[in-house]
């Protein structure tokens, strides 16, 4: 997914997971800083979870996981790679 500098709207990732009930984290990490938990709701489906972006996010590309929490038992998605977020410079 590609964004940039100083958007505010929303963004969304899908975890192929029934969320109803589970804690989430969303986590944003790109090279060579630490990761950063982005506030995460959930979706008007039940396996989408949503972020507004703050527009103070550095540009660069962030690896994207979503951390679900139920039953004590933690679960990332995604569970092989991850997913991205890229943050471009805009013209002003």
């Amino acid at each position: 997914m590609r964004v940039k500098s100083g958007d505010t709207h929303e963004v969304s990732w899908r975890a192929n997971a029934d969320l109803v009930g589970a804690s989430i984290r969303l986590i944003a990490k790109a090279p060579d800083r630490p990761p950063v938990s982005l506030e995460a709701v959930l979706g008007d489906a039940t396996d989408v979870v949503r972020h507004k972006l703050t527009g103070l996010l550095p540009i660069g590309t962030y690896r994207i996981e979503l951390e679900v929490i139920r039953d004590g038992v933690t679960t990332t998605f995604p569970n092989e790679g991850y997913a991205t977020l890229t943050v471009t410079a805009d013209l002003d």
